[in-house]
């Protein structure tokens, strides 16, 4: 399956909830084979991410670390 990313969003300068609240009205937007990719600055805000996600239903499909920063790829 081919996802399309819908947005790219770099949360590297947030840390507890900001980050949750600007995916959860993003994820909101996506359509099914759409997903989001969240960059995030630390692993404990990645690992807050991907547990919120996936109790909300969404899926993660691809999680990586560039450079010092956790990429995460999340699909509806």
């Amino acid at each position: 399956m081919s996802l399309k990313i819908y947005k790219k969003l770099d949360l590297t300068g947030q840390s507890c909830a900001g980050p949750l609240g600007e995916l959860s009205g993003v994820l909101e937007e996506i359509s099914p084979g759409e997903a989001v990719e969240a960059i995030l600055g630390d692993e404990a805000t990645k690992k807050d991410v991907v547990a919120f996600v996936t109790k909300k239903g969404y899926k993660v499909v691809n999680e990586r670390n560039e450079n010092g920063k956790f990429v995460v790829v999340i699909a509806k």
